[in-house]
């Protein structure tokens, strides 16, 4: 390198103590550099298109990530050449010097950019994770439990990634590690004692996944926050309301307190109950109680039939009450809200068929 230094012209003169030749190679180390860069953010797309294909943001997704790795080339270039400028220099008899503060400096930035662009690439490559486990999965869908997987294993591994990532920082510019892990050994208890929430957050992370009381997609209840599960971190579990609102809880709190998981339930019970006029022909009442006993028994989307049952429970002075109990097989609030709604229609055409009416106070009051 030092052979194409002297081609300079005036190679030899210093500014601020350096030859000018050898800014002409700092140059042209950044412009290698630069290059490196572009075509590392040009290859990278072509090189996940296979993964990426799938992913609904995939634009953004590879916006994001060329950044990072493209910065990681550039100081890959720039900290192996300056390395290997500063190893031509220093050799017996060279003519072309470079200092060696302005070496340190450079090769510790070059390395830094290098290690900092992919630690930051690589926390955004931990995204493809999913796509990995959709490859693998054998129905290409994912459930709630597959889905509080990914997650987690996203979040350990970023986790794992940064804390790496900072020691290797941290040695490119000549820490000493040894001294640090030793300093962290003395300052422990006090350290402890500062990130203890933190800490227990992260505990409850594991706990949670250890546990598993909910999973991605469970609607939960805890305290007087509810809503459904749509990321559960290292730090937090985070719930959408059904205002749409999101509420973050702090994992450690999770661990202890009550959480009701309303995504667990084996069947959505119903108790519904119908109030008939006084004057209601008896006979009429008994089919009708038959007839909604019937309508459960043959609805595919009821279950525990020897449970479910409709009865006149009571007279009051007002009406005539027919109770009614049964269980709903559905999968979601919607499902169970139409098959309401069907239900509750059957109900009415077979009062109206048998010649019932329902109980109105505003009726009745008019009557007298």
């Amino acid at each position: 390198m030092d052979a194409f230094i002297q081609l300079v012209p005036g190679w030899d003169n210093p500014v601020f103590g350096v030859q000018t030749g050898v800014w002409a190679a700092f140059l042209g180390i950044f412009i290698v550099g630069m290059v490196a860069r572009q075509l590392a953010m040009y290859l990278l797309p072509k090189l996940l298109r296979r993964w990426t294909a799938q992913m609904d943001n995939v634009d953004e997704f590879e916006s994001s990530a060329r950044s990072p790795f493209g910065a990681s080339a550039a100081g890959l270039v720039w900290w192996k050449l300056v390395e290997q400028l500063g190893a031509e220099t220093a050799r017996e008899g060279a003519v072309v010097v470079l200092p060696a503060t302005y070496e340190y400096w450079l090769t510790s930035f070059g390395e830094a950019t290098f290690l900092i662009g992919a630690i930051l690439g690589l926390m955004r490559l931990v995204e493809l994770v999913e796509m990995a486990v959709l490859w693998w999965d054998k129905d290409g869908t994912l459930d709630g439990t597959e889905k509080t997987l990914i997650t987690a294993m996203q979040s350990i591994l970023r986790f794992i990634i940064l804390i790496f990532g900072v020691l290797a920082v941290a040695q490119a510019f000549d820490f000493n590690l040894a001294t640090i892990v030793a300093g962290l050994g003395v300052g422990g208890l006090a350290l402890a004692f500062a990130a203890k929430d933190t800490i227990g957050n992260i505990f409850g992370a594991v706990t949670l996944l250890l546990d598993r009381p909910f999973k991605m997609g469970d609607w939960i209840k805890v305290g007087s926050a509810e809503g459904e599960v749509f990321e559960i971190g290292i730090r937090t579990t985070q719930i959408r309301t059904s205002a749409d609102t999101v509420v973050t809880l702090p994992n450690a709190r999770l661990v202890n307190r009550e959480i009701e998981n309303f995504g667990k339930r084996r069947w959505r019970r119903y108790l519904p109950t119908f109030y008939l006029d006084l004057d209601s022909d008896s006979a009429a009442i008994e089919k009708f109680c038959r007839s909604i006993e019937e309508m459960i028994n043959k609805n595919p989307k009821t279950q525990k039939s020897g449970d479910s049952y409709a009865i006149l429970s009571a007279i009051s002075k007002d009406s005539i009450e027919v109770a009614v109990n049964l269980y709903w097989d559905v999968s979601g609030g919607l499902e169970e809200k139409r098959e309401r709604e069907k239900f509750l229609l059957e109900v009415s055409k077979s009062a109206g068929d048998l010649g019932l009416n329902f109980y109105e106070p505003r009726v009745r009051r008019a009557v007298e």
